[in-house]
């Protein structure tokens, strides 16, 4: 499938402006006379209405802080067999690639469920357990002490200190975890490449889903670290946690 291919062109009215509106494989092209092209993405759609000949379109548009923006977008066509035929053809591509990320995000979510790396550590002077994900870490408590949890696409940088492994985000804020010496050279590698290759390949591609869905340190995020790392473990009683937490063995998940 060429994404590039124009497939129709028509001029209408965007408020007062004239506008050509450019339908393409995976994008709509709104191009306001004398103003720079505006590209919205049909998974990025959030509605499509049509009255007569008109169309009413919101959708998400990312900014450059990296949230999303709410777009209003009216458009008047010149006659209702033009607009039928763009509701038509929007609403259908919209619908299409819902299904297509709805079916991503549970094919996704089911894949990381489990953890790769399962390792005893401490924050500061608390000890628990670090969950490394294939998109984020996790880091659970037992009893007393703080929860966190940090998505890798959030991380600025990963660093050695000192037998710790200290993720730099936010505005140089940070988490420092003690790992063991027996597993730190891989855990690190993993960590470095796997967030590395997700802010060069997967910068783009962050749905709105998943950027409401991030999280990160504090006790707002407790319910979901402990209901996250429970499954991931099996557990279902503080008796079956500590034992597991003494024996401080490494678990991998085979990827």
């Amino acid at each position: 499938m060429d994404s590039l291919r124009l497939i129709r062109s028509e001029l209408a009215y965007w408020n007062d402006d004239k506008t050509k509106v450019e339908l393409y494989e995976e994008f709509v092209r709104f191009i306001p006379v004398g103003d720079k092209a505006i590209d919205v993405k049909y998974g990025n759609i959030a509605s499509c209405k049509r009255y007569i000949k008109e169309l009413h379109i919101t959708s998400k548009g990312s900014t450059e802080d990296g949230y999303y923006d709410i777009h209003y977008i009216p458009l008047i066509f010149e006659n209702k067999d033009i607009a039928e035929y763009y509701y038509s053809f929007i609403a259908e591509r919209t619908q299409q690639f819902a299904d297509v990320s709805e079916t991503d995000r549970e094919n996704k979510k089911k894949k990381n469920d489990n953890p790769i790396y399962t390792i005893p550590s401490t924050m500061g002077f608390t000890e628990g357990v670090l969950y490394i994900f294939e998109d984020h870490f996790s880091f659970r408590v037992s009893g007393q002490g703080e929860n966190a949890r940090l998505h890798y696409m959030d991380v600025n940088d990963v660093v050695k200190s000192f037998g710790s492994i200290r993720f730099i985000y936010g505005r140089n804020e940070t988490m420092t975890f003690q790992i063991p010496k027996a597993v730190f050279a891989e855990i690190f590698k993993y960590l470095d490449n796997r967030i590395k290759h997700m802010h060069v390949h997967e910068k783009d591609d962050v749905s709105e889903y998943d950027r409401f869905t991030r999280t990160g340190k504090g006790a707002g995020v407790n319910d979901m670290v402990i209901a996250e790392s429970d499954a991931a473990r099996g557990m279902i009683d503080d008796k079956k946690r500590m034992t597991i937490s003494e024996t401080g063995g490494l678990k991998r998940r085979g990827i």
